[in-house]
């Protein structure tokens, strides 16, 4: 059952949806021919290809030291970015453009190749987080974090720079809980090491859509600790950071303003960047919470802007290490 509460959290949000994981084509499909039969073969032949070669490369890295996996991982981006997603290159190459309009054409390709080595390296380094996390961090503004979280509910927010996994990993190795909702990623064998990393490292993981709101009040108002990543792609389009479009209610901005309002919640900018290879550091901002006055529309919209810009001047200082520059504006 919904309660008030609950539509009001997702109030302003797009049209609420449950995530459910994609079935598996039964036999039946096969032998029906036509259509039927193309998604049978698809999901479990096509598919599969793919999906073995993730998770040989997954539990193969596994084996070699973190600094010569994200290594490998660079020069695998470097090399196989410009050739074979030549559409991402050439989208990120515009956004790189869009994001630091007053860089010439030499300096944007330099972030071009950042973009690509970055892009490599973060996914190589799913098979040695753990490691990277203890070993190769340098941290800065993170004294009295662990104190702030047993005060009262917090709301780390992040975007998706660098390795956010190895960032997650860090609060987890402080002795905090957190919890974190997450887009699926749509390959079968991706969406398996990210829950085997995840949940392996003890990291409290909510479904998104519908069914993540109203256990994360929960989590908020037992005082507990969620992380949230601000800035999204949404249906292969950048949906936030803004970059001076409008403001809108549609994302996580907007969630996170409802559930910090609604549990006097602290909100505590984090982000991670690479300093050189493997090297990272993980950098806290000055917290604050949300004043507590009014709960219309257009101080909802006051909230996300203000969320927005504690989190777009990250992205646009760390371009080429984030995530989402190759979506869609």
């Amino acid at each position: 059952m919904t309660t008030e509460t609950d539509k009001k959290v997702v109030a302003g949000k797009r049209k609420a949806w449950t995530y459910e994981p994609p079935k598996a084509p039964p036999l039946a499909d096969f032998a029906a021919g036509g259509d039927r039969r193309k998604a049978f073969l698809r999901y479990w032949l096509y598919e599969n290809v793919h999906n073995a070669i993730d998770l040989f490369l997954y539990f193969a890295f596994m084996l070699l030291p973190a600094s010569l996996c994200s290594d490998l991982g660079g020069w695998l981006g470097r090399m196989l970015a410009p050739r074979f997603h030549k559409g991402a290159y050439a989208r990120a190459a515009a956004n790189l453009k869009m994001i630091r309009p007053e860089l010439g054409d030499a300096e944007i390709e330099k972030l071009l190749r950042a973009y690509a080595d970055s892009q490599g390296r973060q996914m190589a380094e799913y098979s040695v987080v753990p490691r990277l996390a203890r070993r190769h961090v340098r941290m800065i503004g993170t004294e009295g974090l662990v104190e702030c979280c047993s005060k009262g509910p917090v709301i780390f927010i992040a975007p998706h720079i660098s390795n956010w996994e190895v960032l997650w990993h860090c609060l987890l190795d402080m002795g905090l809980d957190v919890t974190m909702n997450y887009d699926p990623p749509k390959r079968r064998s991706r969406h398996y090491i990210v829950n085997r990393l995840r949940k392996g490292a003890g990291l409290g993981i909510l479904k998104p859509g519908r069914s993540f709101v109203r256990p994360a009040l929960r989590i908020l108002e037992n005082g507990g600790n969620l992380l949230m990543f601000c800035d999204e792609g949404f249906n292969g389009y950048i949906r936030a950071p803004f970059f001076g479009r409008p403001a809108h209610l549609e994302g996580n901005y907007a969630l996170v303003a409802r559930m910090a309002r609604r549990t006097n919640a602290l909100i505590y900018p984090v982000y991670i960047v690479r300093e050189k290879g493997a090297f990272s550091l993980l950098r806290s901002l000055a917290s604050f919470k949300l004043e507590m006055i009014g709960g219309t529309e257009d101080q909802l919209m006051e909230d996300v802007k203000l969320l927005n810009a504690v989190i777009e001047p990250i992205v646009r200082e760390h371009p080429a290490e984030w995530y989402f520059v190759d979506n869609r504006i």
